[in-house]
């Protein structure tokens, strides 16, 4: 392993300017600078080194994430004690979006340092992935405190700058399908208006398939609102 981040380490000229933007962008001295040039390499810029290891940024992204949703999950449970489990999920649904990962990406001049043969600004995951990435990096390189303060002290003040609009307005069927179509998932909404005597108000019940397995089910008064309901339970059951 040694041998290959040697060798992986070439890939960046101008070593000293990287390694500062990296500090200046994680607030402190890494002490294994290699885990966060890997955290870097998007998988479209992947590589074989040496010893045979594919090299990109996927492993500390798969990390990062499952840190990410961690830490979250217990800032929400104890800034919010009185919040039902529903409303925690959405919460954080919220704070882990693709839009708010490429911001943060965007705002800590992260998006500058990926290493992509891919057009970085047509895909919100590029940059986004690279942040949990990034966490990854964290977590393996300085340990889960460190990490936990970044996401506290970085990632969610500067995703509470985004978290202006009111819940319902929040789009989770489009996140839902951003989610699927970057992991190439077929996905479709079942939605049916159920029958009631008349002059009832309708309404509607949907169920989203994922790959044709039901994934999430909603009810609304509109055909809207149970597919919003259906993508917000399925989102939280992908990403968690």
């Amino acid at each position: 392993m040694g041998l290959c981040f040697r060798w992986f380490s070439k890939l960046f000229g101008g070593q000293n300017t990287e390694e500062k933007s990296l500090e200046k962008i994680l607030g402190f001295k890494p002490n294994n600078i290699e885990f966060y040039k890997l955290a870097l390499i998007h998988r479209s810029a992947s590589f074989i080194s040496p010893t045979g290891e594919l090299l990109n940024n996927e492993r500390l992204e798969f990390l990062g994430d499952a840190v990410l949703g961690l830490t979250l999950a217990e800032y929400l449970y104890l800034g919010y004690p009185f919040k039902t489990e529903g409303d925690l999920t959405k919460l954080r649904a919220r704070y882990v979006n693709g839009k708010n990962l490429e911001y943060f990406s965007k705002e800590i001049g992260l998006d500058r340092l990926i290493v992509t043969k891919a057009n970085i600004h047509k895909s919100v995951h590029i940059s986004g992935d690279a942040v949990e990435a990034l966490i990854g990096a964290i977590y393996l390189d300085r340990g889960m405190e460190y990490a936990r303060n970044f996401i506290l002290n970085r990632y969610v003040k500067t995703c509470d700058q985004l978290q202006n609009e009111p819940d319902a307005d929040y789009n989770y069927k489009g996140e839902i399908i951003e989610w699927c179509q970057h992991h190439k998932l077929e996905f479709r909404f079942h939605t049916v208006q159920n029958s009631f005597p008349k002059n009832s108000r309708p309404f509607f019940s949907t169920i989203l398939y994922i790959d044709n397995s039901p994934a999430g089910c909603g009810f609304g008064a509109s055909k809207k609102i149970a597919e919003q309901a259906a993508s917000r339970e399925a989102l939280y059951a992908c990403r968690y």
